[in-house]
């Protein structure tokens, strides 16, 4: 899933950007000629002499990177220093017993029996003797924390200020971060259950890729200690086994979240995945795993020898296939039905592959399973379990695949009254995300997105032929320019926007209704949806990494409402 390094020149002397980075398009409209960059199939590879060239270049990183002589550098260096010492310090201190009491039991009730990363059992023993680690009681409160149950409770002291879910987790995940960097949990178990329950967390447009980092780190010191090996008088179903099949099942996850390579080959494992079907009734972690299994087999389709054409078309299990006759009398609805099925339908959505430019075949069953898939997602979130699903990083996933495809499908409409109900099921999706936006940054961001695609969407459908005429007229302004310049056309001038580049096709037949319809959807695709095209389709491309959230693309965005 990685792109294809090219070993002919020094590591380096190209940069690569993912077609899913704004830079990207960006860069290839600007660098017309062709040895500043190299055009691979999930992106650019960009050389950096061509940036020793680009004036703008300097001069944007002149700004955002301004000289600072050594008194104010010292002055920097002795801030940070000191934010630093404060986070560590505090990351030693236990939580308030008032905090702790709420989010532990709802981290044990809402995510453990999914994801039994910490064995419930010799945690309460030490809870109750005072000897837990109090950076695993942070790493579990930071996860509860996005729990809606947990809000009234978020406070870092015992009469400090009642905080929002974010800059609570914020403040706990910046002292982790320290602490674990450094080293400072001793017990190695205890740090790997720490830094996995850490990828739960992502903050900020970098945040998928310190996540992916965590669980790195986390499977680097499993296999350190021999998680992933048989032992004599190993147990098959102890918490240690339980730890790993997590770790296995959270590389899949952030593998697809994130546009990553999955780092646990099965190959290299030497202990037996839980039998199944000798179970007598089926955990919520025996679900949630026979879905990562089918999302293992998904990945593959998305790597960069694969066919970008070929999805999973016929013997795709349906959910109730995957949960077995048989489960838990103790598995509570808003797990079975909300959580575990929300990430079999987010699995269905992804098993349809095509490119985002050409438009996807209707006949094929992988894209009536998307589209489905996409619908079961929306009424789990709007009606079946709302706001009481686990705080678990796949919920916003979730949503944010299914607006995509709903965006797919509004891109994609012949008649005006599919148009229509894709545009619903778009903004339906924005409000379900800005629902849970307090929570998760990630599900914030694509909101934002989604309401700058209606917002663009209402633009054009109020007066389609102003559209046109800006257009032509921006068209016409552009053949008097230099070739250079010409190469790309003016940005937009709604804040935030990218590079204008070719949209995929969308068809001029007018839908009933409203003879105007089809061609203000025409005005759509020449009209400043490129950079959204890019962001959205390459969304739902396992293969790019996921760093969707980049400030060129958000900077001083503001939702349209």
């Amino acid at each position: 899933m990685t792109p294809d390094m090219r070993l002919s020149k020094p590591l380096d002397t190209e940069r690569f950007v993912g077609d899913l980075n704004p830079e990207a398009v960006i860069r290839e409209k600007l660098d017309v000629t062709a040895e500043n960059h190299l055009r691979d199939r999930i992106g650019l590879w960009i050389n950096p002499s061509a940036m020793q060239g680009d004036e703008g270049a300097r001069n944007h990183a002149s700004r955002v990177f301004p000289k600072r002589s050594p008194a104010v550098e010292s002055q920097t260096v002795a801030s940070f220093s000191q934010c630093r010492h404060m986070s560590v310090t505090r990351a030693f201190e236990r939580l308030p017993l008032a905090t702790q009491s709420r989010l532990i039991p709802i981290y044990f009730s809402k995510v453990n029996h999914i994801l039994p990363l910490v064995d419930q059992k010799s945690f309460a023993c030490a809870h109750a003797a005072g000897t837990t680690s109090v950076f695993l009681e942070r790493a579990m409160c930071l996860v509860a924390a996005k729990d809606s149950a947990a809000h009234p409770h978020l406070r870092l002291a015992i009469n400090g200020p009642l905080l929002s879910p974010r800059a609570f987790c914020s403040e706990i995940y910046n002292g982790l971060v320290f602490v674990m960097n450094d080293g400072l949990e001793s017990d190695r178990i205890t740090r790997i259950r720490a830094l996995a329950l850490m990828s739960l967390h992502c903050e900020g447009y970098e945040g998928a890729e310190a996540a992916s980092m965590h669980i790195c780190q986390a499977i680097h010191q499993a296999q350190t200690v021999g998680l992933h090996l048989d032992r004599p008088g190993r147990v098959s179903k102890d918490p240690l086994s339980d730890l790993f099949w997590c770790l296995w099942t959270l590389d899949k996850m952030h593998a697809s979240i994130g546009g990553r390579p999955v780092l646990l080959a099965d190959r290299d494992i030497g202990i037996k995945k839980p039998a199944w079907e000798n179970l007598q009734a089926r955990t919520a972690f025996d679900v949630w795993l026979a879905i990562t299994e089918l999302l293992s087999s998904v990945i593959s389709l998305y790597r960069p020898t694969a066919d970008p054409t070929v999805g999973w078309e016929t013997g795709f299990p349906t959910f109730e296939e995957t949960i077995g006759d048989n489960v838990r009398d103790d598995l509570d609805f808003d797990t079975l039905v909300g959580l575990l099925e929300l990430f079999y339908h987010a699995v269905g959505i992804l098993s349809c592959r095509y490119k985002p430019s050409e438009r996807p075949d209707a006949s094929k069953p992988s894209y009536t399973r998307q589209n489905l898939a996409a619908i079961r997602i929306c009424s789990i979130a709007a009606t079946e379990c709302g706001r009481t699903l686990p705080p678990l990083p796949i919920v916003p996933y979730a949503l944010a695949l299914s607006m995509g495809v709903s965006y797919q499908q509004l891109r994609s409409s012949k008649l005006i009254t599919h148009f229509d109900r894709a545009r619903a099921s778009l903004e339906a999706c924005c409000s379900l995300l800005e629902d849970i936006g307090s929570c998760w940054y990630s599900a914030e961001a694509m909101a934002r997105l989604g309401r700058k695609a209606l917002h663009q969407i209402q633009e054009v459908r109020s007066d389609p032929g102003q559209r046109r005429r800006d257009l032509k007229s921006q068209a016409e302004s552009q053949t008097d320019q230099p070739e250079t310049s010409a190469s790309c056309p003016s940005l937009p001038t709604h804040e935030g926007a990218c590079c204008v580049g070719d949209a995929p096709p969308i068809s001029s037949t007018p839908g009933p209704g409203d003879p105007s319809g089809a061609n203000g959807a025409q005005s759509m695709v020449s009209g400043g949806f490129a950079d959204i095209d890019i962001l959205f389709g390459d969304f739902l491309d396992l293969s790019l990494p996921t760093n969707f959230w980049d400030p060129v693309f958000f900077s001083d965005t503001h939702t349209h409402t």
